[in-house]
């Protein structure tokens, strides 16, 4: 158990480590980045359990996932780690690196996740008297993780705009490319692989604003 966890928090010890080793932020703004980031988990966590099913009211199943993806998981969320993004250090900070200790925020939430998923399949598994099995765990590094340390990099760009010339275009990006992760990945057919084309769009679209900011700057 404690190797599980240990596994679903390696990618955030790498990155910090990373930051750290080349000196482009200060720990002490890493780790504030990191507690940011596991506080942002309540309430995503609380409205996603506490939010009612309305799904009898829709005749099409895949239109009711599509809006439920959009608006929970894309505009809730995504706004919520914008608030929670808000008070991370900006003086005496470039926008690049806020975008870096945005990646940090949104990887200690989504290692944080895992962490949940990690002792959800873990009671199954006990409860099936089965062996856990740890490719979730990588599983969740290659796609949960990266999906929500971009959308997050995405978020704080979107509040550095803010802070200089607003740029809303850069929020609803956001809550577009995490909607439509969450809707493919929860297919179990062919249709899931569209999920990782909207990781790496993603992270493409993380580069294309961050150089419109810098253009926008000149």
């Amino acid at each position: 158990m404690i190797f599980g966890i240990f596994l679903c928090f390696l990618p955030l010890i790498f990155l910090v480590v990373i930051f750290s080793v080349t000196k482009k932020l200060r720990l002490s703004h890493q780790v504030l980045a990191v507690v940011l980031g596991l506080a942002a988990v309540i309430p995503i966590s609380l409205i996603q359990f506490f939010i009612p099913d309305f799904s009898g009211f829709f005749r099409s199943p895949v239109l009711y996932s599509i809006l439920k993806c959009l608006l929970l998981y894309g505009l809730i969320e995504e706004c919520l780690k914008a608030a929670f993004i808000l008070p991370l250090p900006c003086k005496n900070c470039t926008c690049f690196q806020f975008l870096l200790l945005s990646f940090v925020f949104g990887l200690a939430l989504g290692c944080f996740e895992s962490v949940v998923y990690f002792f959800d399949h873990l009671q199954k598994a006990w409860n099936r008297g089965a062996q856990l099995l740890f490719f979730p765990i990588f599983l969740r590094i290659f796609t949960a993780d990266v999906i929500h340390l971009a959308c997050a990099g995405l978020g704080g760009l979107f509040v550095w705009s803010c802070r200089t010339k607003s740029r809303p275009s850069i929020l609803i990006t956001t809550v577009l490319i995490h909607g439509f992760y969450d809707f493919f990945a929860g297919f179990t057919g062919p249709l899931r692989w569209f999920s990782a084309a909207v990781i790496l769009l993603a992270v493409a679209e993380c580069r294309i604003k961050y150089v419109s900011l810098q253009n926008d700057g000149k």
